[in-house]
């Protein structure tokens, strides 16, 4: 299975994708940046008490353009 991140880092300035925990706060989204477009996803209690069990929370992107996955590494 293909890996959309460098497993040895979350954050990375050479090109590669980015994984941060940032605030939720308007400053701190302008200061990560947007780049070509930006999309917001939230997570009910449910799908993140589904996470922390081991589940993956699969949705779709840009009206089913794309698919991501989100799944918790422990």
């Amino acid at each position: 299975m293909a890996d959309w991140r460098k497993m040895d880092s979350l954050s990375s300035e050479d090109g590669t994708d980015r994984v941060e925990l940032i605030e939720n706060t308007a400053e701190a989204r302008a200061e990560f940046g947007e780049n070509y477009d930006a999309f917001e996803f939230r997570l009910a209690s449910e799908q993140i008490e589904g996470l922390l069990a081991g589940k993956v929370v699969a949705f779709d992107i840009n009206g089913r353009e794309y698919t991501g996955f989100l799944s918790p590494e422990f």
